[in-house]
C-alpha cells in the first residue's frame, strides 16, 4: 500500500514566491560547517528541487539560515523568502494548544458537550483532545460539495464547518482510529472563539508571533476579506526560514512554551495515537526524539528535538520536489545532535528512476548498499515501494512487478511489501497471483482491512 505522508486542501493551501523584508541573521551566523548544508546542492539536483531554504537552531545559536537556488518565479531563494507552512501550520496549532492547556485557559480532556451547547449525542463525551489528533470520528469536510461554496465565502465562519458536519454520522467510534480530518480543527478553533472570545490567528500572534519577534509569518485569511476565516490551524499560515530560526530560538528560551512542558503534553499516553498527538508527528531516529509536521506534499516539513533543544525547518515552492523536505529536515537535527553526517537518501542513488528500468534502478540500489554509509540503506523498502508505484502510474506493469517483487524478497516479513506488490499483480490482471500476495499480508497482518477489500475485489474482477 502506498503511504500518504501529508495532504493538500483548498484552505490549506498558500504560498508565494516574493521575498518580503525581515530582518537577516547575521552573516557569521548563516555560516555552517555542517556538512549536511553542503550537500544540499546535490540533494537539490537528485530531489529535482529548483530552490529551497532551511534554518537550524541550537539553543540560542542560529548555526545555519540560507537560501539555495531560485523560486518558480525565478527569484533568488532567500532565508526571507515567503513560504507555505501548508498542513506544516499544525506546528503552531500544537504550541498554542499546549499553551492553552498549561495556563488553564482550555482543558484538552474536557468533553465536547461542555463547551458546545447543542453538540450532538455522539459527540458528549468526545474529549476535545481527539479533535487534534484525528481520533474524534467526526467526519470529512473538505471532500464535501458543500465545503467549496462555503470555503469561498469571506463571510463564513468555524461555527459553518460545524453546521456541516453535526447530523452527520461519526466515521468511526471515538478513539479507534486515527484518520486526517480538518474537520476537528474546525471544531476546535468555534470552541477556542466561543469559550476565549478570540481567534486562532490572534492567539497565534498573542502566543507565538509577537513573544518570539517573528515578522514574517501570518494567515493569508485573518490579513483579507477574499478567503474564509476557517480552518486556519489546520494549515496555510505562511512563514520564512529567518522567522522558524527565531520560533526554535524562543520555544528554548520558554519564551513560547517549555521545551520538556510541549514533549510532555505532547507524548502524553491519552493524546497519543501511535505516532501522532497534538497536531504533530512524533519520530524516534538513533534514539534522537523529534516532533513536529510536514505540509505541501512535503514541501515544508517542522522538526524540534525537545530533549536537545534543537530545531530545523526547510521549505520549498517546488510542487515536484518528491519530499526533500522530509529527509533534510532529519539530517540537519540527526548531524546537530550526533556531530556526525547522516547518510544520503537513497533518491541520491538513483536519481531520475521513473526513467529507468526495474532492473537498473535494482541495479543502483544493490550498489549503493555496496557503499558503506554514503546512503540510508535502512530506507530501502519505502524507496522501492515508490519507485513500483511510480511504475504503475506509467502503467509500466511488469517493471513494478519487478520493483515490489525485489521488495518482497528482501523483507518478506513487511505486510506492506506483499501488498504493494499484490496491487501491482492485480493491476495487471494476475489475479491469482495477486491474491496470493493477499493472503500473505493477511497472514503477516490478519487485521489489515485493505487486503481484505483486496480479495473482494479480485473475486469480482474474475467474475467479470
Amino acid at each position: 500500500m502506498r503511504s500518504v505522508c501529508a495532504c493538500v486542501f483548498l484552505v490549506l493551501a498558500g504560498c508565494t514566491n516574493q521575498p518580503v523584508s525581515v530582518l537577516q541573521e547575521p552573516a557569521q551566523k548563516q555560516e555552517s560547517r555542517l556538512q549536511t548544508v553542503e550537500r544540499i546542492p546535490e540533494l537539490m539536483g537528485a530531489f529535482g528541487v529548483s530552490g529551497l531554504a532551511i534554518s537550524a537552531v541550537s539553543g540560542d545559536q542560529t548555526l545555519v539560515a540560507q537560501g539555495f537556488g531560485q523560486t518558480l518565479d525565478a527569484e533568488p531563494f532567500t532565508v526571507g523568502t515567503r513560504c507555505g507552512l501548508f498542513s506544516a501550520t499544525k506546528v503552531l496549532a500544537s504550541l498554542t494548544y499546549a499553551r492553552l492547556e498549561e495556563e488553564g485557559s482550555l482543558s484538552l480532556n474536557a468533553p465536547l458537550g461542555s463547551y458546545i451547547e447543542d453538540a450532538p449525542q455522539d459527540w458528549q463525551n468526545v474529549p476535545f483532545f481527539r479533535l487534534l489528533n484525528h481520533t474524534s470520528g467526526i467526519t470529512m469536510v473538505v471532500n464535501q460539495e458543500e465545503f467549496a461554496t462555503l470555503a469561498a465565502d469571506p463571510n463564513a465562519t468555524n461555527a459553518s464547518v460545524y453546521e456541516l458536519v453535526r447530523d452527520k454520522p461519526l466515521d468511526y467510534q471515538p478513539g479507534e482510529y486515527s484518520r486526517y480530518r480538518q474537520s476537528g480543527y474546525a471544531i476546535g478553533e468555534m470552541v477556542l472563539q466561543n469559550r476565549l472570545n478570540t481567534d486562532f490567528a490572534t492567539l497565534v500572534d498573542d502566543t507565538i508571533v509577537k513573544p518570539a519577534k517573528m515578522t514574517a509569518t501570518f494567515h493569508p485569511a485573518s490579513q483579507a476579506n477574499e478567503q474564509a476565516p476557517v480552518l486556519l490551524s489546520a494549515g496555510g499560515y505562511q512563514t520564512t526560514a529567518a522567522d522558524m530560526a527565531k520560533l526554535f530560538k524562543a520555544i528554548n528560551a520558554g519564551t513560547v512554551i517549555a521545551p520538556q512542558t510541549w514533549k510532555q503534553t505532547l507524548l502524553n499516553e491519552a493524546y497519543l495515537f501511535g505516532d501522532y498527538s497534538l497536531g504533530s508527528v512524533i519520530e524516534y531516529s538513533d534514539d534522537i526524539l523529534t516532533v513536529g509536521h510536514s505540509g505541501g506534499g512535503a514541501r515544508a516539513n517542522v522538526r524540534y528535538a525537545p530533549d536537545n533543544a534543537v530545531g530545523a525547518m526547510v521549505c520549498t515552492d517546488d510542487q515536484t520536489n518528491n519530499g526533500l523536505a522530509m529527509p533534510l529536515a532529519r539530517m540537519l537535527i540527526q548531524e546537530i545532535i550526533s556531530g556526525t553526517a547522516p547518510p544520503l537518501p537513497m533518491l541520491v542513488a538513483v536519481p531520475n528512476y521513473a526513467k529507468l528500468t526495474a532492473a537498473q534502478v535494482i541495479e543502483a540500489v544493490k550498489r549503493a548498499e555496496q557503499e558503506g554509509d554514503r546512503y540510508n540503506l535502512s530506507r530501502i523498502e519505502p524507496f522501492m515501494n515508490e519507485v513500483g508505484y511510480t511504475y504503475l502510474a506509467q502503467e509500466r506493469f511488469e517493471n513494478a512487478i519487478k520493483a515490489l517483487t525485489f521488495n518482497v524478497e528482501r523483507f518478506p516479513a513487511s505486510a506492506n511489501a506483499h501488498d504493494s506488490l499484490g496491487e501491482a499483480l492485480f493491476e495487471a490482471g494476475r489475479y491469482e497471483a495477486a491474491r496470493e500476495r493477499y493472503r500473505m499480508v493477511l497472514e503477516l497482518d490478519s487485521g489489515n482491512e485493505h487486503a481484505a477489500a483486496m480479495l473482494t475485489r479480485i473475486d469480482q474482477a474474475r467474475a467479470e
